[in-house]
């Protein structure tokens, strides 16, 4: 029985995350003949499920991945920094200041240890 209740919610979890009506999710058990105490947990754990903030949004990066675009956006401004400032590159003339990369690395890294914060 816990089973079938995990995966009902489980399954309607996923309808509502991809734009069901909770007042559909309520119809279509009860279509399938559920009884209405089993519909109400239903439809409750699936609001305390998408209140918890389990659906992660789509295109948002958690923590570690921001931790690890920051990481690598600095070494490699380090890198360049680093590479102009001892005339590694011929940029013919050119002058360039790579610091950009290192300044956006470190502030990647910045949010994603509050990100990290916040969820903990």
């Amino acid at each position: 029985m816990t089973q079938d209740f995990k995966d009902l919610v489980d399954f309607y979890h996923a309808k509502k995350i991809e734009g069901m009506d909770f007042s559909q999710i309520r119809k279509e058990l009860k279509e399938k003949g559920i009884d209405e105490n089993t519909v109400k947990s239903v439809v409750r754990e699936i609001d305390n499920k998408i209140l918890a903030g389990d659906v992660k949004k789509p295109g948002k990066l958690d923590a570690r991945q921001l931790r690890m675009i920051g990481w690598a956006l600095m070494i490699i401004g380090g890198i360049a920094t680093l590479g102009l400032y001892l005339k590694w590159f011929d940029l013919k003339g050119y002058q360039f200041l790579a610091y950009g990369p290192v300044i956006a690395g470190y502030l990647m890294i910045v949010a994603a240890r509050r990100a990290q914060k916040k969820i903990s």
